[in-house]
């Protein structure tokens, strides 16, 4: 393995880490958004209500 080939991967593995950060910020953020339409969300079994 050449020192490119090593650079990429790193880099690769890292682009991956950052993307799955912000799908899952995204996903907290379409939550946040519905709770503040709705009181009580159930997702995938899970009740989430809005805490004061």
């Amino acid at each position: 393995m050449n020192n490119m080939e090593a650079a990429f991967k790193i880099v690769f593995a890292f682009a991956i880490f950052i993307f799955c950060l912000f799908i899952i910020g995204l996903f907290l953020l379409i939550i946040k958004m519905l709770l503040l339409a709705y009181p009580e969300l159930n997702i995938l079994g899970i009740t989430m209500t809005r805490q004061y």
